[in-house]
């Protein structure tokens, strides 16, 4: 008996709740041989496409290649607008290198070069707090054998830390 109800409240769950949370995670990884930042962003694929199509009418859903130069236009405009970068107070903007998808996942990649020696860094990721309240963007931030992780929300879309 508790078998059963164990799986009728898990297909009510399942059933009923197709994409109950909104997460986005990012790896921003220093390179000391290039003196470059290498940035990794995941994001669900749903969530990207109805972003894109509410605000640049283009429905991703239906275009095969995420890295023409219309859609890296789009794509980029908006990941730039959600996106800041400051070291020891000295803003610094990414390029936007391109995006491949699966079936569940957009990544983008994006890479700041000959970046000098830093201590302090700010970073804002406000990636989809326009769309929706509960979205979460967690934030991974490696130098050498240093990590750092944060989880960024709407009420508080940017940290401060040193290295």
């Amino acid at each position: 008996m508790k078998k059963i109800s164990f799986f009728i409240i898990l297909i009510a769950l399942l059933g009923f709740n197709s994409h109950k949370y909104y997460v986005s995670t990012s790896l921003y990884e220093f390179s000391e041989d290039s003196n470059s930042l290498q940035i990794t962003m995941k994001i669900f694929k749903d969530d990207f496409t109805n972003l894109i199509n509410k605000k640049e009418g283009v429905e991703l859903d239906k275009v095969k290649d995420l890295n023409s130069i219309k859609i890296k236009s789009k794509i980029s405009k908006y990941l730039f607008s959600n996106l800041s970068l400051f070291f020891d107070n000295n803003k610094y903007e990414p390029i936007y290198l391109g995006a491949k998808q699966d079936t569940e996942m957009i990544t983008f990649f994006l890479e700041i070069e000959n970046l000098p020696s830093y201590k302090s860094i700010k970073l804002k990721n406000t990636v989809l707090f326009d769309m929706f309240n509960k979205q979460q963007n967690i934030v991974h931030f490696k130098k050498g054998t240093k990590k750092r992780s944060f989880v960024l929300r709407k009420d508080k879309g940017v940290t401060t830390f040193e290295f």
